[in-house]
C-alpha cells in the first residue's frame, strides 16, 4: 500500500480543528465553573481561619474582639465596614501568623500591595477585601433610604453566636464610583485592573454580576449566600447615601 494512502486530506484536518474547537468551547465555561467553586471554598476556609484569630485574640483580651474603628486620628463615628485601623490588622496578623491570610483569596494580590485607604491625605486604615463586622460603635447604623436593613456589631465573643463577624466585599457605593464583586459566575468581577471597577459608576455588585458571597458568623460558621437572598446593609456610618453600601 502507498504510504501517501495514509496522510490525512485538508477537509479531514479541518473537520478534526473544527471538533476540537467545540469541544474547548464546551469544557472552557465548565473549567471556569470550577476554579470558581475552588476560589469559594479558598475563600470559605480563609474566613474560617481569620474567625479563628477573631476567638484567638478575644480569650487573650477579655472576651473582647478586635475594634473596627478607623486610625485614631479619625472620629469613632466615621468608621466603614471594609476598612480597619493599623492596630486591629496587626492584632489579627500576629494571630493568623501570615500578612497573605489576612485577605480575601480573591483580592489578596490587589490589596496586599494597595491596601492603605488614603481620604484627602490622610489614611483611613486597610482594606482587607472582607467586611469586618466586629467592634464597631453606635450599631445598628440609622437606616437610609436604600435600605431599612440593620444589623448589629458583636462588641464580645459571649454576645449573640449567630451575629455577623465577616462577609465576602460585595460593596459599592455611588459617590466614589466603586463596586467589588468577589465571586462572579468565572471568579472575581473586573473590568480593568482596578478590582474596585470605577468605570462603572458604583453601580450594585449583582449588576457588576455577582453570584454571592460568604457569610461567617460569631460562632466560627461560614455559610455562602446568593446574591438574590441578600440584603443591603449601610456599610458606613458617617456618610449616609454617599457612603458605603454593602450585601450580605
Amino acid at each position: 500500500m502507498p504510504s501517501s494512502s495514509l496522510a490525512w486530506t485538508l477537509i479531514e484536518l479541518l473537520v478534526v480543528i473544527v471538533i476540537i474547537g467545540i469541544l474547548a468551547a464546551l469544557l472552557l465555561p465548565v473549567l471556569a465553573l470550577a476554579k470558581e467553586r475552588a476560589r469559594r471554598i479558598g475563600c470559605k476556609n480563609s474566613q474560617r481561619q481569620l474567625l479563628l484569630a477573631v476567638h484567638l485574640y478575644g480569650d487573650d483580651n477579655q472576651q473582647q474582639v478586635p475594634s473596627g474603628a478607623p486610625e485614631r486620628w479619625f472620629p469613632p463615628s466615621d468608621d466603614h465596614l471594609p476598612i480597619i485601623s493599623g492596630a486591629t490588622s496587626n492584632a489579627l496578623v500576629r494571630y493568623l501568623g501570615n500578612q497573605r491570610m489576612l485577605h480575601c483569596p480573591g483580592f489578596a494580590d490587589y490589596f496586599h500591595t494597595r491596601a492603605s485607604f488614603v481620604y484627602e491625605g490622610s489614611q483611613y486604615g486597610y482594606v482587607i477585601g472582607y467586611n469586618y463586622h466586629g467592634g464597631h460603635t453606635n450599631t445598628p447604623w440609622p437606616a437610609i433610604s436604600r435600605t431599612t436593613s440593620t444589623w448589629i456589631s458583636p462588641q464580645k465573643l459571649t454576645d449573640d453566636s449567630s451575629l455577623v463577624m465577616l462577609s465576602d466585599l460585595n460593596d459599592w457605593s455611588t459617590a466614589s464610583h466603586r463596586t467589588f464583586a468577589p465571586h462572579g459566575k468565572n471568579g472575581i468581577v473586573l473590568r480593568g485592573t482596578d478590582v474596585s471597577n470605577p468605570d462603572f459608576k458604583g453601580i450594585t455588585p449583582a449588576q457588576m454580576g455577582a453570584q454571592g458571597g460568604n457569610v461567617g458568623l460569631l460562632d466560627g460558621s461560614v455559610v455562602w449566600k446568593r446574591i438574590q437572598q441578600m440584603r443591603i446593609y449601610r456599610g458606613s456610618q458617617a456618610w449616609g447615601e454617599d457612603g458605603c453600601m454593602a450585601n450580605w
